[in-house]
């Protein structure tokens, strides 16, 4: 918490030396602090086109330094909903929220300005809390919307063998209709982030990995995008890459679908589009990309296909899912 309050009291005191020389300009790193150089974009009052993103910074940064200093947190809604004339949508206010990370070097976690948690779980786990709660998996017998505060979570148990994440919940949905938990003959904690996952998504999964030292494994679709979800959960976000730091799980294990498996997969595949190519451009372009990835995507490119996981969904869990992690047949 000191080094968040010495910098936002750092950045304050260079904008009111700023204003007296009537330059009300604020600094964002375009890129991550880590980088040989760091670009900026100036965010300034006397720019009439930047004029409501600045007054919105600024009233980030108040915001959050009172929550550094007092403790507790607000969420992107609430602070939407407090001054809706000032803030006009909420996803200014989290364009905002992005930018002070960046200007601090820190992820929205460390902030105090949290977004509701969109993540599901389900399977054998009992969060116990800070304030006393209890919120077990197991007697909910469904999904379980993860905390929107994951540091609130003081301890993780479990007797789960294993992580296994979806992309999508459509799917995470379908495997508890099909009866997951009973057909894979195992304990396990099944997740979705439901996409893209959110940050809280990502923490816990991180904690169940290095806290609860379970192996992880993924399951997204056989398209660029699918493969972009799993290196999120593995290696952050392209976009935060400033401020990975407990959001992330190297070990993962991406048990498919892959590329590779498509040709076998007869009418379950289908064309890929223009936004597909580029997509895999972009990532090929990467430098974090492990050999097994990279091969996968140029794959993609060969053979132009792609494939969701919904075409394997008749036979994922008493074939599929047990077979890649019996047989480690992940990258």
């Amino acid at each position: 918490m000191g080094e968040i309050v010495e910098n936002l009291e750092k950045i304050t005191l260079e904008l009111v030396a700023n204003l007296v020389h009537g330059n009300a300009t604020l600094m964002v790193p375009r890129n991550s602090s880590s980088n040989l150089t760091t670009e900026y974009r100036r965010v300034s009052y006397n720019n009439r086109g930047s004029r409501h993103s600045f007054c919105l910074l600024t009233y980030m940064l108040s915001r959050v330094h009172r929550l550094q200093v007092r403790g507790g947190s607000f969420t992107v809604r609430g602070l939407y909903y407090s001054d809706p004339q000032l803030i006009r949508s909420q996803s200014r206010i989290a364009e905002a929220r992005l930018d002070v990370c960046r200007m601090l070097n820190t992820s929205p976690l460390s902030l105090g300005v949290l977004a509701a948690s969109k993540g599901l779980m389900a399977g054998d786990i009992r969060l116990l809390m800070t304030n006393g709660d209890i919120l077990d998996g197991s007697s909910y017998g469904g999904a379980m919307t993860l905390p929107t505060d994951p540091e609130k979570i003081d301890r993780i148990e479990t007797e789960a063998d294993f992580v296994l994440i979806v992309e999508k919940e459509s799917v995470f949905q379908s495997l508890l209709y099909r009866n997951v938990f009973s057909t894979m003959g195992q304990p396990f904690i099944l997740v979705t982030g439901k996409g893209y996952p959110d940050c809280c998504t990502r923490r816990m999964v991180h904690r169940l990995s290095e806290e609860n030292q379970l192996p992880a494994y993924i399951l997204v679709d056989a398209d660029p995008f699918g493969i972009e979800i799993m290196l999120v959960y593995r290696h952050g976000s392209q976009a935060m890459s400033f401020s990975s730091q407990g959001l992330t799980t190297p070990s993962l294990r991406w048990i498919g679908l892959h590329p590779s498996e498509i040709p076998a997969l007869g009418t379950g595949a289908v064309a890929l589009v223009a936004g597909d190519n580029k997509k895999i451009n972009d990532l090929l372009a990467r430098g974090d990309l492990e050999p097994g990835v990279r091969q996968e995507l140029r794959m993609l490119q060969d053979i132009q296909l792609k494939a969701e996981i919904e075409s394997v969904i008749d036979f994922l869990t008493d074939d599929y899912i047990p077979n890649k992690i019996n047989r480690n047949l992940f990258l």
